[in-house]
């Protein structure tokens, strides 16, 4: 399968730096980084939003981001995502158990392993990527107990890039990556 449009012959030499550095990390070539090349303005937008959302946060950790991401990604149903950001999930300490749970938009409390803070994200990730947007009172009440407002912007910020990709990838056909073994169906 291939993208609903094909690939520009030409891409803004900065970009092709970006899509390099993508590549060289995935190991396979970037697609939507290559499709943005019709739209260098998009592209950077994009690039320069990748890089914050792969930087260190620092008082969140690389497992609670990761959550996030996968959560958004299966919420917004996006095989491009979910397979982008649930591949490697065992380099974040993300069980098969906890990706399950995610998976089947499970009850994240019925998992010991995760903490409080993490179901608590892993369920803002889902009302972010929910159509219509709804934050129960009770909800932001329980959220701003666990988490500085710095934090929760890093975790909206992080479910909202999941969606916005989403919503570029899919409608353009871009096809999932294949990394590794996917024999799993994760």
């Amino acid at each position: 399968m291939s993208a609903f449009v094909a690939e520009p012959r030409r891409i803004n030499p900065l970009l092709r730096v970006a899509i390099w550095y993508a590549e060289r990390g995935m190991k396979q070539r970037f697609v939507p980084g290559r499709l943005l090349g019709w739209y260098p303005r998009a592209a950077l937008g994009f690039v320069v939003q990748g890089l914050i959302e792969a930087s260190h946060h620092r008082t969140l950790s690389d497992r609670i981001v990761a959550l996030v991401g996968i959560a958004a990604s299966y919420a917004a149903g996006s095989p491009y995502c979910i397979v982008a950001n649930s591949e490697g999930h065992q380099r974040y300490g993300i069980s098969d158990a906890e990706l399950d749970v995610i998976r089947v938009a499970g009850d994240p409390s019925e998992i010991p392993s995760l903490t409080p803070r993490e179901r608590l994200a892993i369920r803002y990730a889902r009302l972010i990527s929910a159509t219509p947007l709804d934050f129960p009172d009770d909800f932001v009440a329980e959220l701003k107990a666990a988490f500085t407002a710095r934090e929760i912007v890093v975790l909206a910020s992080s479910a909202a890039y999941v969606n916005l990709l989403a919503r570029l990838i899919e409608p353009l056909g871009v096809p999932a990556p294949v990394f590794g073994d996917q024999t799993s169906g994760r």
